[in-house]
């Protein structure tokens, strides 16, 4: 495997450094950065690679996880297999369904694709929103599995490396540390079992997830003629037949559970029509009358009044400027783009 300097150096400059927050873990790493450089395109070079260490902490928001987060010298290793080997060798087998980690192919995209599909199908008299999740996938892709589906596109020094990435999840420390944090929140976590998951956190992990059921997905489209928006392990299918997308549903779980490992989460996988609407990447959809209605979901409500709350209370300790509170309510009505225009200007009023 041939690794080149200088694309270690741009991952590092345009993709690790401005979204590393510890500046003291950048400025360590840059008195020595040449040398760190040199000695991944030793390690990659010479198969030496052996999955990394994680530093692993739970976030809060938008709701309770483990991340698995790694050393700079790591995470460069980490994106340049995502950018360099999966990526190229892959995307091939992605359909332009399946909306996260691309470029162009995020939030937006697909909340678009949505709003297209939903106006194919006004034409009927119902239409009807399946609503599939997934239980707990980052945990419970089969290593296994994953790895036949990519050995036959990468060589073989591709592979091993790639390998150990996806099995750095077997190393005994990861589920210790969880365990600690369950003692700690007094709450249940998901843990890792032995040949099963993905790190949350890493950029491969991302693209592998997308990757896993891409078959799948081809066989929605082709075999069950399917229209459906994917993102991550959330979808939403359309479709104007109730009964079809029952029995697409069970067919679609029965391959899930057989050829995949996985399971549905039954507490939200469901059916409903269009006129009582579902939620979907921070909005309800609706079509009532042939007209569709999007508005902020509860969960996008309660986490805009939680911010709120917290610039408010910023403003008047004198932490931040009048600007800065200003500021804030913009990046809350980029995030929501299709929200009614003064859905975010009322929770700031009501709030504030």
């Amino acid at each position: 495997m041939k690794v080149l300097i200088k694309d270690l150096k741009i991952i590092y400059e345009e993709e690790i450094r401005k979204n590393v927050k510890n500046k003291k873990k950048i400025f360590e790493f840059e008195k020595q950065k040449i040398e760190y450089l040199i000695d991944i395109k030793r390690v990659l070079e010479n198969n030496l690679y052996d999955g990394g260490k994680y530093n692993i902490f739970p976030v809060f928001k938008p709701k309770i996880r483990v991340v698995m987060s790694q050393s700079i010298y790591d995470k460069i290793i980490n994106h340049y297999v995502a950018r360099f080997i999966l990526m190229p060798k892959l995307t091939k087998y992605l359909n332009y369904r399946n909306c996260a980690t691309r470029k162009n192919m995020g939030i937006d995209y697909a909340i678009k694709l949505l709003k297209k599909d939903i106006e194919y199908f006004k034409k009927y008299e119902n239409i009807y929103f399946l609503k599939l999740d997934i239980s707990k996938f980052f945990y419970k892709i089969d290593h296994c599995k994953l790895l036949e589906l990519i050995k036959n596109d990468l060589t073989y020094d591709e592979f091993n490396l790639v390998k150990k990435i996806i099995c750095s999840t077997n190393k005994e420390y990861i589920n210790l540390v969880i365990k600690r944090f369950e003692k700690k929140l007094k709450m249940e976590l998901p843990l890792y079992n032995f040949g099963k998951g993905l790190p949350i956190g890493n950029m491969t992990s991302q693209f592998l997830a997308i990757f896993y059921l891409a078959k799948l997905q081809h066989y929605m489209i082709n075999n069950l003629k399917l229209k459906f928006v994917n993102y991550m392990d959330d979808y939403i299918f359309i479709h104007n037949d109730k009964n079809y997308l029952n029995k697409c549903l069970k067919i679609i779980e029965e391959e899930l559970n057989i050829e995949y490992k996985l399971d549905i989460n039954k507490n939200k996988t469901m059916i409903v029509n269009a006129k009582n609407g579902i939620s979907f990447l921070g909005y309800n959809f609706k079509v009532i009358n042939k007209k569709t209605i999007i508005k902020l979901n509860k969960n996008s409500k309660k986490n805009i009044k939680k911010g709120i709350k917290r610039t408010k209370y910023l403003f008047e300790n004198e932490m931040i400027e009048f600007s800065q509170v200003f500021s804030s309510i913009e990046n809350y009505k980029h995030s929501y783009p299709f929200a009614n225009k003064n859905a975010v200007t009322n929770i700031f009023n009501r709030y504030w």
